[in-house]
């Protein structure tokens, strides 16, 4: 599948009522050497001024996660999260095939397993850990239409550190609409208003496919980098990893 073009072919014989109906386009493409020219210049930007970290949050990864493009460095670790991933990975990778916007939902069978599993893959001890705030980098790749935007980024800035980062890559409007959330995001101002509300500060802001001329940047794909101000620090101690 292929989001960033206006009709998107149904290649196989998907059912709109399965389980999962993104099973249908797993390992199709996402544009990947459209993405790889859009945000490997960010990536090593970011890279240079050591703002990306170690422990990245890969969600809506696909078959094809862009954040391949990162750097490999021995202590770096990445989890992938998809709601069709193969659940396959690495020392270094973990891929999770998870609905994103059940994140944070403790009642939840499905998160507490993948919970369970990322645990293990930092070691770390779920029953006796606290600390929540984890990840240095959550990247978002063409998704946000397709699930509750403000849950699923209120939901995973929870594990992101304070000054942690969350780079977006997103076309508003584009992609299968038959999977299109009633709730997902509609216009890029309200990615904007969502940040400002929860403390993130926009630190960059790009619009590689506008028209020249044109002044209306709410409907353009965007890659944004934000980050979690400090402020938040207290406020995201309220849920913990505590598995009862």
């Amino acid at each position: 599948m292929n989001p960033l073009s206006e009709n998107i072919p149904i290649t196989s014989a998907g059912n709109q009522n399965d389980a999962n109906p993104w099973q249908e386009y797993w390992g199709e493409s996402y544009g990947p050497e459209l993405k790889r020219w859009l945000l490997k210049p960010v990536f090593d930007k970011l890279e240079a001024e050591e703002k990306i970290g170690n422990l990245i949050i890969d969600v809506g990864s696909g078959a094809s996660p862009v954040t391949q493009l990162l750097e490999i460095r021995p202590a770096r670790k990445r989890i992938c999260v998809d709601i069709a991933a193969d659940n396959v990975g690495s020392l270094d990778d973990l891929r999770i095939r998870f609905d994103a916007e059940k994140v944070g939902q403790f009642g939840t069978l499905s998160f507490r397993k993948t919970l369970l599993k990322v645990c293990a893959f930092l070691e770390i001890n779920p029953k006796t850990e606290t600390k929540t705030e984890r990840a240095d980098t959550i990247f978002f790749s063409d998704m946000l239409n397709y699930v509750d935007f403000r849950k699923v980024l209120k939901g995973f800035a929870k594990y992101l550190k304070p000054d942690g980062r969350i780079i977006v890559f997103n076309l508003p409007h584009r992609g299968n609409w038959s999977l299109f959330s009633g709730k997902g995001l509609k216009d890029n101002s309200q990615l904007y208003a969502f940040l400002e509300e929860h403390h993130f500060e926009i630190e960059l802001k790009a619009f590689p496919k506008k028209p020249r001329n044109e002044t209306d940047e709410s409907g353009e794909l965007i890659v944004l980098v934000a980050r979690k101000c400090v402020l938040n620090k207290a406020i995201d101690r309220t849920e913990g990893l505590l598995l009862e």
